[in-house]
């Protein structure tokens, strides 16, 4: 594994969808960004599923105005060119990026161009891409900002599906009666998906994305997320293994798919990503 970061700094996003799922709203999910993470890890000819990414937000700003979907004249009829969300917003946000195998700032920097983020287009043509160190410096390269990471401490790692006590448990942790020092803003996160159907057994549909990815069914998994100053010590100070370990990045075991191993409730030491990839 390489130890190649970059930071791909100020990024522009309109119209990106600020519904995380069906349990969180108003930030853009920490899954948009793994995603536009393993979408360059394609797009570069590297191993899928394996691509890690830190976002950090400097400005969310939520649209107000038109909800109707832009049409367009296609064969003699106006059909929408775009989807209807209920909630979308100008993004500014820089990211760091692990893809390994990449060392190429220059690589990074052309794939990125017409990329979108929770389907809002990057404005800026041609971000500004740098290698960074694998250690806490590199976000002393960056301007101030909140890193979306995993919670601290360990109990408020915890997920649920939607059943009433598990939101309600959320709740209580996300409205804690005093802050502990030093600690960022806890905010409800989309984290990942409880797969309905099996990849290896779900049938094959028509009109799919991908021809070799499976398309199955999945309900939404609600999650803690927390918003940590890039001027923390948390993170400044933190060595290459932390680095890596704050991460976002898939991982795949029994019927959970979560962007960081972190949240499984039953974590084990065999790491499930090999299930990811065997399916594209």
């Amino acid at each position: 594994m390489s130890d190649f970061f970059f930071a791909v700094r100020n990024i522009r996003a309109s119209r990106v969808n600020l519904i995380m799922n069906d349990y969180a709203a108003g930030l853009p999910s920490p899954l948009s960004f793994l995603g536009l993470a393993d979408l360059l890890a394609r797009k570069l000819g590297l191993i899928p599923w394996c691509a890690g990414v830190l976002p950090v937000l400097h400005h969310v700003h939520v649209s107000e105005g038109r909800t109707k979907p832009e049409m367009e004249n296609k064969t003699g009829m106006f059909t929408p060119i775009e989807t209807m969300e209920d909630m979308i917003g100008t993004v500014d946000v820089s990211l760091l990026l692990h893809l390994p195998g990449c060392d190429s700032d220059s690589d990074v920097k052309q794939q990125l161009q017409h990329c979108r983020i929770a389907g809002g287009l990057i404005q800026d043509p041609s971000p500004t891409v740098d290698a960074v160190p694998a250690d806490g410096s590199a976000f002393r390269m960056l301007r101030r900002g909140y890193a979306m990471v995993r919670p601290e401490p360990t109990g408020h790692r915890r997920i649920t599906m939607g059943d009433p006590e598990g939101l309600a448990q959320t709740a209580q942790t996300l409205f804690p009666a005093e802050r502990a020092p030093g600690s960022g803003w806890h905010v409800p996160s989309a984290v990942g998906y409880r797969l309905l159907e099996d990849p290896a057994t779900a049938p094959k549909r028509q009109r799919t994305r991908s021809s070799t990815v499976p398309h199955v069914f999945a309900e939404p998994v609600l999650g803690i997320a927390e918003l940590v100053s890039v001027r923390n010590a948390r993170l400044t100070g933190l060595a290459t293994t932390g680095l890596h370990e704050l991460l976002w990045r898939w991982h795949a075991q029994g019927d959970l798919v979560l962007g960081h191993s972190d949240y499984h409730p039953e974590r084990s030491p065999i790491d499930m990503t090999k299930e990811l990839i065997s399916h594209g």
